[in-house]
């Protein structure tokens, strides 16, 4: 009987490390997507040209 509380008892432990592990590496990807999107916004713009311009072209 102790056995089985006690098997219990790790797991219920594993299991909670595992949600907090999680858990932050959520924010991150929420912050990860949240700057790509920025970029995607950025690149839609349009963008002026460079270099030299031919006379009569």
């Amino acid at each position: 009987m102790r056995e089985t509380l006690l098997l219990h008892k790790d797991v219920s432990l594993l299991v909670e490390q595992v949600e907090k592990r999680l858990g932050k590496q959520d924010q991150k990807i929420e912050v990860l997507f949240t700057y790509l999107n920025k970029f995607m916004e950025e690149q839609e713009k349009p963008r002026t040209a460079i270099g030299f311009k031919r006379k009569g072209a």
